[in-house]
């Protein structure tokens, strides 16, 4: 009767309980596998350091690239801005020239008009005449000073070589010398540049004869 009892105590004895076998289940689910070995921490954070190190250099070099680029653009920027002033000046200047050469051929059609104005203004019977040549030689004369045209002052003013041109000295004791007497013809300025003097007559002392000049009266009767 006592062997059926120890069989059963040895089955009893070689049989895994329920929570044994819950937990090889649950060893075997998750694979059981132990943790990969994990990169030393110091070459980590040198790997890092290299990169940044690196990629500051190459922002660096990007920056100065860009910087040079930025100053050929300026370096560009401003030779455009310069010519096209000295083109703009050029130009100008060429118009002013052009214009200045117009006028001055015009003004030998001013100077024919006042001819022929004082002429029928001293001409009997020419009153109509000279008026009308009066009106046009106005108008003339105004489309004249709106492009800048204005007439020099001579009469009565101090002689200056830059605006006057003298052709002959009248000696004077009732006016100071240099002073201009009359006007021979106008003289004219352009835009504040002169483009024709004015011809005229200047006031000189009078030079008193000398004794020496006076001819010897004999002695002899």
């Amino acid at each position: 009767m006592s062997a059926p009892k120890e069989k059963t105590a040895k089955e009893g004895h070689g049989k895994e309980s329920p929570a044994t076998k819950q937990e090889k289940q649950r060893k075997a689910a998750s694979g059981d596998k132990e943790p990969l070995a994990k990169p030393q921490e110091g070459a980590l954070k040198l790997i890092a350091f290299d990169e940044v190190v690196s990629l500051r250099e190459q922002l660096k070099q990007e920056q100065e690239k860009s910087k040079e680029y930025l100053n050929k653009l300026l370096y560009a920027q401003a030779d455009f801005e310069n010519y096209r002033r000295r083109l703009s000046q050029e130009v100008e200047s060429r118009i002013e020239i052009g214009k200045a050469r117009l006028i001055q051929n015009l003004l030998a059609v001013v100077d024919e008009l006042e001819l022929a104005l004082n002429a029928a203004k001293n001409t009997e019977g020419a009153g109509a005449v000279a008026d009308g040549l009066e009106i046009v030689l106005k108008k003339f004369c105004d489309l004249l000073s709106g492009e800048g045209l204005t007439t020099i002052e001579s009469v009565g003013k101090k002689f200056d070589p830059t605006l006057h041109e003298a052709v002959e000295r009248i000696q004077r004791d009732d006016a100071a010398e240099g002073t201009i007497l009359e006007e021979v013809r106008k003289g004219f300025t352009l835009k504040g540049k002169l483009i024709r003097p004015s011809i005229v007559k200047i006031a000189v002392p009078h030079i008193p004869e000398s004794d020496d000049a006076k001819p010897i009266e004999s002695g002899q009767n």
